[in-house]
Parts: structure tokens; sequence; C-alpha cells
């Protein structure tokens, strides 16, 4: 019986999918332009809106097996080490695609859940963060120079 279907998607497409999705003020904000995946921004434990909406679609999407912060459980590994070890292509492609660890114990495809696939690039700002960037425990908030730039940008969208 297979729990999960395994759906192939070419990482370099994940990649450029990420690079397309990106707020041009945040990635402004970030001094870098244009955003990379894994670029983040932490101020006093607060952060850039694309590491908040990381951390949001962590929450939503793989909390329930990797734990409360990325920091791993019994059922699956820690993304805060993921992140780091693998870079952004394995760790995009990992995501989309799916991988059995071992026989029994399978990290399924997202590749059919938009939500996470266009989120994939915070995802992994957000483990950066975690990992590297002094971003500590628990639901952080967004830098406020940084959030009303990008609750601008949000405005103009809409019009």
């Amino acid at each position: 019986m297979t729990l999960f279907q395994r759906t192939h998607c070419h990482p370099l497409l994940v990649v450029l999918l990420g690079l397309l999705l990106v707020s041009p003020a945040v990635a402004k904000e970030l001094g870098e332009a244009p955003y990379r995946p894994g670029d983040y921004r932490v101020e006093d434990g607060k952060v850039d809106p694309n590491t908040y909406e990381g951390y949001l679609v962590y929450t939503r999407a793989c909390m329930a097996c990797h734990g409360p912060d990325g920091l791993g459980s019994s059922f699956a590994p820690s993304l805060i080490r993921a992140a780091e070890r693998r870079g952004w292509a394995e760790f995009a492609g990992t995501v989309a695609a799916g991988r059995q660890v071992q026989p029994g114990q399978v990290m399924p495809s997202f590749a059919d859940d938009p939500y996470v696939m266009r989120n994939i690039p915070y995802i992994f700002s957000y483990m950066r963060a975690r990992g590297e960037g002094g971003l500590g425990r628990g639901r952080p908030r967004i830098i406020e120079s940084m959030q009303e730039e990008a609750d601008n940008v949000d405005s103009n969208d809409d019009e």
C-alpha cells in the first residue's frame, strides 16, 4: 500500500518559480535585488515579511511532522539542519517531489499544493533564520518598517 504518490518535479523549476514570486519592496528592504531563497532579516526577534510568511506556511504544512519551530520530531527530521546541509535546490526539490527516507518513512510530495509550492522560498528563509540568524522559537513578529512597506505593496497590487 502506498501512502503518498511521489510526483516528479524538476528542482530547477521550483527555484525559478520561487524567484518570480518575491515582493520587490521586501527585496529592496533586504538590501538584495533580487531576493534569493534563504535571504532573511532578523532584528530584535522580528523578521522581514517573507520570513514571516515562511513561518506561517511551515506551521500549516510542515509542523505536524517536523515539529514546532523546525526542530524535528520522532516522526521527521529537523528542517533547520536540512536547510543548512542541503541548500536551496535540494531543499526545494524535496518539498516538491517528496522523498523516501527509508521503507515506511516517506516525506510526501507537495507538488499539488499551490500554497506550499509558491512559498517554498519563504519556508527556506524561515529555516535559515532559525538555524543561523538568531531567530528564536515561537511566532515571530514583522519588523515595523517592513510591515508598512509590505502593506503598501499589497494595497497597490489590489488596484
